[in-house]
């Protein structure tokens, strides 16, 4: 009952992310590095988490320090969102359960679906908390959604 409901409220959240933003944004080339970043903050964040065991919270933090170094407008500030915030953003989806997050592949691709949504929504809610760990969620929810009607 409980998956049930989380994939129609998977479901929910993609197709209202869809319909409010389809008007608004269009997804061009630039944006490949920012969804790459996501990616990278993700993978980084699994790596420290489960091969080296450092917690959740200390492999986030890691990768968000670590990611705090490269300058600013590296390799140049699109959108106003530099590639430091989209390592950040990924850090959160390498924060998951092993249980859930059990594979490489599964977390390379909900950083490429939060990272979509990343630059999707990079002009909306700026400046509430949450929208970060809120995009990670949503790549997570909907690459279990699809791996569960996929490869179940």
């Amino acid at each position: 009952m409980a998956s049930a409901l989380t994939m129609l409220l998977t479901l929910l959240i993609s197709v209202a992310y869809l319909y409010l933003f389809q008007k608004n944004k269009k997804l061009k080339f630039k944006d490949a590095y920012l969804i790459l970043a996501v990616m990278l903050g993700a993978l980084s964040t699994t790596f420290l988490n489960i091969e080296l065991q450092l917690g959740a919270v200390i492999s986030s933090a890691a990768v968000g320090v670590l990611g705090s170094f490269i300058p600013e407008n590296f390799p140049a500030k699109h959108k106003g969102i530099s590639i430091r915030t989209a390592i950040y953003c990924g850090s959160f989806i390498g924060m998951g359960s092993i249980l859930v997050n059990n594979h490489y592949l599964f977390i390379a691709f909900a950083g490429l679906i939060s990272g979509i949504y990343f630059c999707i929504t990079s002009n909306w809610l700026n400046g509430f908390g949450g929208k970060l760990g809120t995009l990670a969620f949503v790549g997570v929810a909907i690459s279990y959604f699809l791996t569960y009607i996929f490869f179940n």
